[in-house]
């Protein structure tokens, strides 16, 4: 696990380009935290770093799941509204996740029955005071070593 406390929306936003750099393709980002803890500003630099225009990138609350085009698709999905599993009955696996490029889920507590062996980066975000935030990211796969240890030269080295 990684643990990182934030200072400001800038450096959540920096933070995210970080880490959009060092992900690959395949991998599902799963985004906890309350309204307003980061989870669209996180995905708007993780998106930034990946080509998307930041502009075009916003919570599908309604829609459910946007498309992004980058250096790879990315599924920006938000389950927000739904209550239980069973929502999620009209969709397919495709509709939901993108095996060729990123997917990105904030509230994803639903969409963890039908996840089985991808790479999964957990991420918890909670706000602490004003725009500080603690970010806490947990890997559910081996190949992310790599990305830690960036992450974790990232932390010794920030001002």
């Amino acid at each position: 696990m990684f643990s990182i406390e934030l200072r400001s929306l800038d450096e959540t936003a920096a933070f995210g380009q970080l880490l959009g750099e060092n992900l690959m393709p395949g991998v599902i980002v799963l985004l906890s935290g309350n309204l307003g803890s980061g989870k669209t500003t996180l995905t708007k630099s993780i998106c930034s770093a990946l080509g998307v225009d930041t502009d075009i990138v916003i919570s599908p609350t309604y829609t459910l799941v946007n498309i992004y085009e980058g250096k790879w698709p990315i599924h920006h999905v938000d389950l927000y509204r739904l209550s239980s599993p069973d929502d999620l009955d009209s969709f397919d696996r495709d509709d939901l996740i993108c095996d060729e490029g990123l997917t990105i889920v904030e509230w994803p507590e639903l969409l963890e029955t039908i996840l089985t062996s991808e790479p999964q980066l957990q991420i918890q975000l909670q706000m602490l005071e004003n725009e500080k935030r603690m970010l806490e990211i947990q890997a559910i796969h081996h190949s992310f070593d790599s990305l830690f240890e960036t992450l974790t030269h990232y932390e010794r080295t920030r001002h």
